[in-house]
């Protein structure tokens, strides 16, 4: 791979072309209005992004669940905009235009923050499992979800990618990863249900692969779905890089059309260089080299093992201070 071929046209499984291979990872934006709907705020950034070459945006957390944000100023589409708010509706139309404005792609990322919505956004969050999340109180304790409540968040997932596809944006990203509330569910440690959604890691993993399913479904065969899945939650008993690649096996029967590769959790916030709380640090984690964390290419070495697996095409997040060390990762994807 070349930094030539960087710039060319690229065939998603879906069929549809991207103009690059370049990608904008999700970075929350926070700007939403007191009604959580999208601004003219969100339609001036993504219009600068998209001048900047990339050939596709995707947007930070976009939540099923107004009840249970990521944070303030998340946009939530619940409920649907077109049932009862047409302005919602009309800013998301916005917001699509301005970040396809130069040719580009643009994808919403949709997600539910489960037990990792902050005390001074929600005192009652959920999770597969009542377990507390260990950071200075600042969260709640979660309650654990009912099987109904479950099913009811897997149509929300795919009623989101249906308003993404209305609204103009050109694919979705479904969050399977950080610690949220998919990635929750396929954590041992934080999902210790005993019904088909818990113990095993084929229950363990039923939420996620339900919700792309089902957002496949409602977008249809020839729109794109991404999914971001952890390649490690960096913690002892936690979902591990052999479950990761167990899962992207899985996936690969899901027609994803683009795996993003991430890893951590709000305890473990490898993505930000930490490792979180000793006690719970996993013992045998691989080394990673000098050169690797002077690139910032943060999984690399977890995405040359997924790519051994993985039918789809991967996105391995980092930032790249060499012509060498972007070829690198570019062989991998």
């Amino acid at each position: 791979m070349t930094t030539i071929e960087l710039k060319q046209p690229f065939t998603l499984p879906c069929g549809v072309v991207v103009p690059n291979r370049l990608c904008k990872a999700a970075m929350t934006e926070g700007v939403a209005n007191a009604r959580l709907q999208a601004t003219e705020r969100h339609a001036t950034l993504y219009k600068r992004w998209a001048e900047g070459g990339a050939g596709i945006l995707i947007t930070g957390n976009v939540l099923i669940d107004r009840n249970i944000l990521e944070r303030p100023g998340n946009v939530s589409i619940d409920p649907a905009p077109e049932h009862g708010e047409p302005e919602g509706m009309e800013a998301l139309r916005a917001w699509a235009k301005a970040g396809t404005s130069n040719g580009n792609h643009l994808w919403m990322q949709i997600s539910h923050a489960g037990r990792q919505s902050p005390r001074y956004v929600t005192t009652k969050p959920v999770g597969p499992s009542a377990v507390q999340l260990e950071l200075l109180g600042n969260y709640a304790p979660p309650r654990a979800l009912r099987e109904d409540e479950i099913l009811d968040l897997i149509q929300r997932f795919a009623r989101v990618a249906r308003i993404a596809k209305e609204a103009g944006f050109t694919g979705v990203q479904v969050h399977g990863a950080h610690g949220y509330l998919l990635s929750s569910f396929l954590s041992p440690v934080t999902n210790q249900r005993t019904d088909q959604w818990g113990g095993s890691l084929e229950n363990r993993a039923r939420f996620l692969l339900e919700a792309v399913r089902a957002v496949r479904k409602a977008v249809g065969p020839a729109f794109p779905v991404a999914v971001k899945l952890n390649s490690d939650d960096f913690r002892k008993g936690g979902f591990s890089n052999e479950e990761c690649l167990q899962v992207v096996k899985w996936l690969n029967d899901e027609k994803v059309d683009l795996l993003e590769i991430s890893g951590g959790t709000y305890e473990q916030p490898r993505l930000l260089g930490h490792t979180g709380a000793a006690d719970s640090v996993k013992d045998d984690q691989p080394a990673v080299r000098e050169s690797t964390k002077k690139r910032e290419a943060y999984f690399l070495n977890y995405a040359k093992a997924i790519r051994e697996v993985a039918t789809m095409p991967l996105m391995v997040t980092g930032g790249f201070r060499s012509r060498e060390a972007m070829e690198e990762a570019l062989s991998v994807t």
